[in-house]
This record gives structure tokens, C-alpha cells and sequence, in this order.
């Protein structure tokens, strides 16, 4: 969404860029009056397509214990989404995260969308050993896809970690039962009831 104070995508990441990589459509260009600015990449949204999101956002409506309010968590001033718990991060994820960004490009929203469904599949209360292999087999294909759209200065070891989280279920089990956020949706429905 490009907000300025969370993205990894400015200026001197744009200039690192241009010694590190031939792709010139992320190359910074310059003004008239000799500043750089960097110009619009495919995988961020307009300023019309973030209110939209957040426009949508706001009137999202969830089944009840599914997750927190999520019109809560938008911010109409800036066009941002803000104060998502874990719980919340998971849903977007796992669910909204194809939805929320189906006016990007089919090749920025193709592995966005494959992404979502590996975590969704990850998340599943079943899960099935060959389908999980499955998950490990393409997982770095996926990251592979997500590495030609976007640029260097976004990965770090946290974007790495896809990697290793479909053998994580095969040794240990259901995520669901050594993930935090299951216990955090739960006190939060405990929370509202505790109100009513």
C-alpha cells in the first residue's frame, strides 16, 4: 500500500537497486531540479485503488469470533490499514489477501494469491502428509516469483521463513495447537462477551 513510514521501497532502496539489478522499470528517475524520485511500481496500489481497499474494508463484515472488527482497523485520513492484531494478520492473509489486491497485475497478484493459499492450507485443523510436501516442494518457486516482482531491500530472513514452515507440521503436528493467535482470537471473543 506504500505507506510511506512502513515501506521498504524508497528512494535510496530504489538507488541500491539500480547498482544490484537490471530492472529498469524500478529505477529512480530524475527531476528537473536534480531530485530523484522513484516511480510507480507495479505491486503497489493507486491512491484511488488504497481508498477503495480501505473503503471496502470498512464495510467488511465477518461472521461473529471469525475476527476482530476490521473497521476498526482502518484509518481514513491515510488510506491505511493500522492496530491488526495476529489474529487479524492471519484472516488477511489466509482469506482477504486475493480479494483486497485483485486490481494489481495478474503476475504481482499470481503468487500473492498462491502464497494465501499455502498459509490457508498450513493453517487447516486436517492436514495431509503429501500435500504438505506438496507446500514444501513449490514454496520456493513461490518465494522465487515474489523475488523477480518486488525489490531487494524487502527481503530479509522473515520472508525466508515459508521455507521451513511446511515441515514444521510434519515434525510437530496441527500448527494450530503451537501458533498464538487461536489463543488470542479466543480471549478476544471472551473479551466482547464479557461486555455484553
Amino acid at each position: 500500500m506504500d505507506v510511506p513510514s512502513k515501506s521498504k521501497d524508497n528512494v535510496n532502496a530504489r538507488l541500491d537497486l539500480e547498482a544490484l539489478c537490471a530492472r529498469e522499470e524500478l529505477h529512480t528517475r530524475t527531476r528537473e531540479n536534480g531530485n530523484h524520485f522513484k516511480p510507480k511500481a507495479k505491486y503497489t496500489l493507486s491512491v484511488e485503488q488504497r481508498c477503495a481497499l480501505c473503503e471496502w474494508f470498512h464495510m467488511l463484515s465477518l461472521s461473529d469470533g471469525y475476527s476482530s472488527n476490521l473497521a476498526n482497523k482502518v484509518d481514513p485520513s491515510s488510506a491505511r490499514l493500522q492496530n491488526m492484531k495476529s489474529h487479524d494478520h492471519h484472516v488477511f492473509r489466509e482469506v482477504l489477501l486475493p480479494i483486497a489486491f485483485s486490481a494489481l497485475p495478474v503476475e504481482v497478484l499470481e503468487p500473492l494469491s498462491t502464497l494465501s493459499d499455502f498459509f490457508k492450507n498450513l493453517c487447516a485443523n486436517e492436514l495431509r502428509e503429501d500435500i504438505l510436501m506438496e507446500m514444501h516442494h513449490t514454496t520456493p518457486i513461490i518465494l522465487c516469483k515474489l523475488e523477480t516482482i518486488f525489490p531487494p531491500a524487502f527481503w530479509n530472513v522473515m520472508e525466508h521463513v515459508p521455507l521451513h514452515l511446511a515441515q514444521e507440521p510434519v515434525l510437530g503436528g496441527p500448527v494450530h495447537y503451537r501458533w498464538m493467535y487461536p489463543f488470542e482470537r479466543f480471549f478476544n471473543w471472551l473479551k466482547k462477551k464479557s461486555k455484553e
